[in-house]
């Protein structure tokens, strides 16, 4: 399913490649004669090129070898005219698609049906709004504390095992990427319960991050590379299902590159 968003944010990206192209060949343009084209023709092992000013009809000025940038400059204002052009027709392409809605025809199908027909249907698309409120509602058990463990709390009331879990469930809520805390997860050959569990809307699946902040005790640091040997071994992966995070006392955590980090996850996650 192609999402709203993600055509906007295409669009966005295409205008502002087409506009640096575009004052690019502005620039290049004042280095040749105006309405000047590159040929090039097939010679022995190679090409040979020339340059046909406007209104000629023959083949034009050979190029000799220590002129060669006249043509490197024609070749790249061409390759860019070019470019341009299939640039444009995807922007007004993806406009359209913009304009219809790719995603809200199917809720309007649905409004479009009677409340009692409503509810005896089973839609075909589901609106990110809709899953990411169903997907934050889960019950689950999570991992109890023990009696006289020091207590930490978000901003928001959640209990957590760290000051550094306080500050990236902080940030997290700071930029709307919903998590859930500790939820079970099941492996092949174990139940663990990874520090947050994010949810990637764009796939619709599941993406956990483990942090490791005691990683300069010795029996800490083993049990974490023996998760992530855990992980590992369910095809959960780094930069693809799992997050990992590490500190030590002599290295905290850093406040500005987890917020940094965080914020290129809510593109990669869809937010």
């Amino acid at each position: 399913m192609i999402r709203d968003k993600d055509i906007e944010k295409e669009i966005i990206a295409l205008e502002e490649k087409l506009q640096k192209i575009k004052d690019e060949l502005e620039e290049i343009r004042e280095s040749v004669p105006k309405g000047a084209k590159l040929r090039a023709f097939r010679h022995n092992y190679g090409f040979q090129y020339y340059v046909r000013r406007l209104g000629e009809r023959n083949n034009g000025k050979y190029i000799k070898s220590r002129d060669i940038k006249l043509a490197l400059v024609l070749a790249q204002i061409e390759y860019d005219e070019k470019l341009s052009e299939k640039l444009q027709e995807k922007i007004e392409v993806l406009m359209l698609c913009k304009e219809c809605g790719m995603n809200s025809f199917f809720e309007t199908v649905l409004e479009q049906m009677s409340p009692g027909k409503q509810v005896l249907v089973h839609p075909h698309f589901t609106s990110d709004k809709d899953f990411i409120n169903q997907w934050s509602q889960q019950k689950y058990e999570g991992l109890p504390f023990k009696e006289g463990y020091p207590e930490y709390y978000t901003r928001k009331g959640l209990r957590v095992r760290s000051k550094s879990e306080v500050i990236i469930a902080d940030i997290l809520d700071e930029l709307s990427i919903p998590f859930l805390y500790e939820k079970p997860l099941q492996l092949k050959k174990k139940t663990v319960h990874p520090d947050f569990t994010l949810l990637n809307i764009k796939e619709r699946n599941e993406v956990y991050w483990e942090h490791f902040g005691m990683m300069d005790d010795r029996d800490y640091r083993d049990e974490a590379l023996l998760k992530i040997r855990e992980y590992e071994a369910n095809g959960l992966y780094q930069h693809n299902s799992v997050i990992w995070t590490f500190e030590s006392g002599k290295y905290p955590i850093n406040t500005r590159d987890i917020r940094k980090m965080i914020k290129n996850l809510c593109d990669a996650l869809g937010y």
